[in-house]
């Protein structure tokens, strides 16, 4: 066998990602053992470019680095986009190294300021993978507060009536009153949809909204509002203790 007819294998990458998430939305928080320099490649697309700084943490030399994707991505308008997180000039991939996350009560991370997208970081076979998803339209609430009638709630995005366990309520210049609702079933979360759109909050970062916000009190003593996990504004009919 000649010289030129040699395979000659390719080294394994040894860069580790000991830290890569999205916190807020918007931003690729990384933290990358072994490598020199990174870039985010999306296959039939334009790379992202990775600015880092070095830290020494430990015995461990560092690069890191806060990515402003959301911002990278903005004129993109495809609805799915993933770029794999990549190092060296020979662009080998880093693989996943970070401490597992736990299953449960976790927070999915917020939708961009727009809310049209969510970004997310992913173990696919062995590298870093971070995916781009659209959402689904939602309507925001701008305000909550008490009025004569119950609660009224400020929408945005041009609400023009509301759903709630079948009944539908008008939305009169942006705002729509919860009053004395009969006949809600019992001890089950009622979502609140406007004009097919899940009425949600305008950033949803805590994991257990509901027992850290409060209300104010419904007409009926048995009926609250709250917040559920993934952000939507619902009611809650208590039943009988």
């Amino acid at each position: 066998m000649g010289l030129l007819s040699r395979v000659v294998p390719v080294a394994r990458s040894n860069a580790e990602a000991v830290h890569a998430r999205v916190a807020d939305g918007e931003h690729l928080w990384l933290a990358v053992r072994g490598a020199e320099s990174l870039v985010l490649v999306r296959d039939g697309g334009p790379d992202v470019e990775v600015a880092t700084t070095t830290q020494t943490v430990g015995d461990d030399t560092l690069l890191t680095a806060v990515v402003p994707l959301a911002a990278a991505l903005a004129a993109d308008d495809a609805d799915t986009v993933e770029l794999w997180l990549a190092h060296g000039r020979r662009r080998q991939p880093v693989a996943p190294s970070w401490e597992p996350r736990p299953a449960s009560p976790t927070l999915e991370a917020p939708l961009t300021v727009d809310r049209r997208w969510q970004l997310s970081v992913h173990d696919v076979d062995g590298r870093v993978v971070v995916r781009r998803t659209r959402v689904a339209p939602t309507v925001v609430v701008l305000g909550i507060a008490a009025v004569d009638e119950g609660v009224a709630v400020r929408l945005g995005d041009g609400a023009t009536s509301v759903v709630v366990a079948g009944t539908t309520l008008p939305v009169v210049d942006g705002t729509v009153v919860l009053g004395d609702l009969p006949g809600l079933p019992l001890d089950t979360n009622l979502p609140l949809e406007s004009d097919g759109r899940a009425v949600v909050r305008a950033r949803n970062v805590m994991d257990r909204p509901h027992y850290a916000t409060s209300f104010p009190a419904m007409p009926s003593p048995d009926v609250e509002l709250r917040w559920l996990r993934d952000g939507r504004l619902a009611l809650f009919r208590r039943g009988a203790a």
